[in-house]
């Protein structure tokens, strides 16, 4: 095979260094399945890689980065998979410990691989990715816990990111009231677009400490914040609420047994790395094909040119980002 084009990060002196460079199979890790990538996008996990912060990704070669990709079989050691067969792969150590999506081609093991729904294309997969399982992944705890439309609004902090941009579409097309907790007012068209019936802008909503707000009024709350997010949240939650846990931007935060004692609310943690079972993920690859998938995906993602990776990855930091930024790596969505 001929040398095809990949985005690696390298570690110098301590340093991250990013860039462009022309590779052979033999320069990236191995694995069962070979898959040409079509699509692949942008995650805080990659923009950290890039800007070398958290130290995520492995410092003693040179790695494609890259946590999500979909694309076509093109070889395969595992009787499980056949060429031409339409794939994704997300987390487990794609794109930080394992060369990653960003490169037209990738070798993974197989038991990373999840087969595509018929009714997702490979840029729909790509818009939902990471941020779309993990969305779904939360969608699913809240049902299973009993939370249904009827009961109240969910409150989603962090709401323009990819995991709350599709988890208030998700949510509202189910049929539940949804509340968008941001700290851009610029953006609450959008907001509104996607599927959010209220917008409460972020310094409204701390405004309050009580450990228990008087009148709460959220049935449940989905927080992709951490630190004073989550305390908040907990706070506005009524009796016998559900808070589903996905994100910590901020890892500490100063809280109270209050809610959780005296209002029987519920906390269920959102992990979809390797702790996410193989049955499990494809379980939600087909809901996100069928009642979960997306009906605004041209207005949650943007689509760029593998060109201008590096140039988005500053956005995650300065908090500019909304939605997903889905990358053509080897295809070109549709007009």
């Amino acid at each position: 095979m001929e040398k095809f084009k990949a985005f690696r990060v390298h570690t110098i002196d301590g340093k991250p260094v990013c860039k462009f460079e022309q590779l052979s199979m033999d320069d990236i890790d191995d694995g069962a399945v070979v898959i040409k990538v079509a699509y692949s996008a942008i995650t805080y996990k990659d923009a950290m890689a890039a800007r070398g912060v958290g130290k995520n990704v492995r410092p003693d070669r040179p790695c494609v980065t890259g946590v999500d990709l979909s694309g076509t079989v093109l070889h395969s050691k595992d009787p499980r998979f056949t060429p031409g067969d339409r794939v994704a792969v997300t987390n487990y150590q794609l794109g930080t410990m394992h060369d990653g999506a960003y490169a037209d081609y990738a070798r993974v093991p197989a038991e990373w691989v999840v087969p595509l729904p018929d009714s997702l294309s490979l840029w729909d997969a790509m818009v939902l990715g990471t941020s779309g399982l993990t969305a779904a992944l939360a969608v699913d705890r809240f049902e299973k816990a009993g939370l249904k439309p009827g009961d109240g609004p969910i409150g989603i902090s962090g709401a323009t990111g990819g995991v709350g941009s599709l988890a208030i579409n998700m949510l509202s097309n189910l049929g539940y009231e949804v509340i968008a907790i941001s700290g851009k007012r610029e953006q609450e068209g959008y907001l509104r677009e996607i599927g959010a019936s209220k917008i409460i802008l972020r310094e409204d909503f701390m405004k309050d400490p009580a450990p228990m707000v008087s009148g709460a009024y959220m049935a449940g709350a989905m927080d992709n914040v951490g630190g004073q997010f989550l305390d908040r949240l907990c706070a506005n939650v009524k009796p016998h609420g559900k808070v589903a846990i996905a994100g910590m931007v901020f890892v500490d935060t100063k809280m109270t047994v209050l809610p959780f004692v005296l209002r029987s609310v519920d906390i269920l943690g959102i992990n979809v790395s390797r702790q996410l079972a193989m049955p499990e993920r494809k379980r939600l690859w087909d809901r996100m094909g069928a009642d979960l998938k997306p009906t605004k995906s041209d207005l949650i993602a943007s689509t760029i040119p593998f060109e201008q990776l590096d140039s988005k990855m500053d956005g995650f930091f300065d908090v500019s980002t909304v939605g997903r930024i889905v990358v053509e790596v080897t295809e070109k969505k549709a007009a």
